[in-house]
């Protein structure tokens, strides 16, 4: 016998088999337990999730030899005959090439044959969304008024490219992208009873490059153990990576640390050895979109591990790299990684994208977020004495300063301000936009603390500064 596939070999056959569409199957015994079948299902999902599988079992369970029962016996000859692909009532089409109303109309004469050997005759459509317009016109009558030992059971990717008046007349059903967890623990399950010893560590990259699918998972599990020369030898995590052309988690971890330290010469080394691994820069990028997202929520312990699709081993490195950033500089670096993976397509030289991209997340680090100008002006406004105190202007202070020195002037004699408030109201005459300072009479050292925390946050405002401590 010819060597099957892992996705065909393990493609299930009863409804408890299949994996995360239990919405679905109890749905679907339920309403065969209580006789109520519909003539007509639409089933709708992403690639490799189980819509035709499911097709498939339900045809079965509506024609086993005991049925129509909730679980098909899968041992009797109409089980095993539509298994195989070969039972008289079981019509499968695919809408990609039978698309045309010639196609239908065939169908419409046919459908008014009784089953041979079945129940029902069932009509599987495959990728229905291709079907023509007028070809969907033609059916509309029959799907509306079929007759009674007939079953359409359509399924398509694209529900969106649906007419509304095929909708109207079916139940719809849709299926669920199947997680990264449930993917590991049936691709485990599978290499388990295959014979095969793969590490927990190298399921997760071919659970996560499956994008969700379940037979897209089964088909690269197939070519990873291909790769391994013998059962007992244990796949690794570094074989997926080779095989499969993954870039590793560990280098998403360095490339965050040399971020944090702001050196750029580790950046561009660990770019230029990613570049010479052959990766693929948009996926890189796409990765690394993943990487900022997962640093986020377990920054603040919002998702649990097993939904951001990342292993113990894998949520620990990042939950202390999460440390090393603010939420407010994680959240730029999102934005900047989100325009980076969206013009990567028209950049001339994708590679010095992202490194003009990972060079400005080096400035985001060195730039001072919000939170801590204010955290620091608050902490060491009336603690600092003048001469520790400086001021670190950016290049906005050009547009109301012809001379840093002006500047520090200006701020050096803010904690004077009581006595020389006068000199700064004399100043702002030569500054576009300053707010007037009018030094109001007070009695009392809380007035005259009032009036200094003002006057900071006015000139603060207006020099886009920062106050720091020297030597920081």
């Amino acid at each position: 016998m010819s060597y099957q596939v892992i996705a065909r070999k393990w493609r299930p056959q009863k409804f408890d088999d299949v994996v995360f569409q239990d919405h679905i199957t109890r749905t679907l015994q339920n309403s065969i337990n209580a006789g109520r079948i519909s003539h007509a299902y639409l089933f709708s999902g992403p690639r490799g999730v189980g819509k035709t599988t499911l097709a498939r079992i339900l045809a079965k369970a509506l024609n086993c030899v005991h049925g129509p029962i909730p679980e098909p016996c899968c041992e009797c000859e109409h089980c095993i005959e539509i298994k195989n692909g070969n039972f008289f009532d079981v019509i499968e089409i695919d809408g990609a090439s039978n698309n045309g109303i010639d196609d239908i109309r065939q169908l419409r004469e046919n459908v008014n044959f009784a089953p041979i050997k079945g129940n029902y005759k069932v009509y599987i459509i495959d990728e229905v969304h291709m079907v023509t317009t007028q070809a969907f016109n033609a059916l509309l009558k029959t799907l509306e008024e079929p007759p009674p030992h007939v079953v359409f059971i359509f399924a398509t990717t694209e529900y969106h490219k649906i007419p509304e008046t095929i909708l109207s007349r079916c139940q719809k059903f849709f299926f669920k992208q199947i997680p990264i967890d449930n993917i590991v623990d049936h691709l485990m399950h599978i290499s388990e009873r295959e014979g095969y010893g793969i590490s927990d560590d190298a399921v997760y990259p071919i659970a996560r490059a499956s994008g969700g699918s379940m037979r897209d998972a089964q088909s690269l599990l197939d070519q990873v153990i291909a790769f391994s020369s013998t059962k007992s030898e244990e796949i690794s995590e570094a074989d997926v990576l080779t095989i499969l052309g993954i870039v590793p988690f560990d280098s998403y971890n360095d490339l965050l640390k040399s971020i944090s330290e702001c050196d750029p010469v580790s950046v561009i080394n660990e770019i230029d050895r990613i570049c010479g691994l052959g990766a693929d820069i948009s996926r890189y990028a796409l990765g690394f979109l993943d990487i900022l997202r997962a640093v986020r929520l377990l920054r603040h312990d919002t998702m649990p591990v097993d939904i951001l699709g990342i292993s113990e081993s894998e949520a620990k490195k990042f939950k202390n790299v999460s440390e090393l950033f603010s939420d407010e500089e994680i959240s730029r670096m999102y934005r900047l990684s989100s325009d980076l993976l969206g013009g990567l397509k028209s950049y001339g030289n994708e590679r010095i994208a992202l490194e003009m991209a990972m060079l400005d997340m080096i400035n985001i680090k060195k730039t001072p977020s919000i939170a801590s100008i204010i955290k620091n002006i608050e902490t060491k406004r009336y603690s600092e004495p003048k001469e520790n105190i400086k001021v670190i202007a950016n290049s906005e202070m050009s547009d109301n300063f012809t001379d840093v020195s002006d500047v520090k002037q200006y701020v050096n004699n803010v904690p004077n301000i009581e006595q020389d408030v006068d000199d700064i109201a004399d100043a702002k005459q030569d500054v576009n936009h300053v707010p007037d300072v009018k030094p109001k009479p007070s009695s009392s050292a809380s007035d005259t603390s009032q009036e200094t925390s003002t006057a900071v946050e006015k000139i603060i405002d207006l020099f886009h500064g920062q106050v720091i401590n020297k030597g920081e």
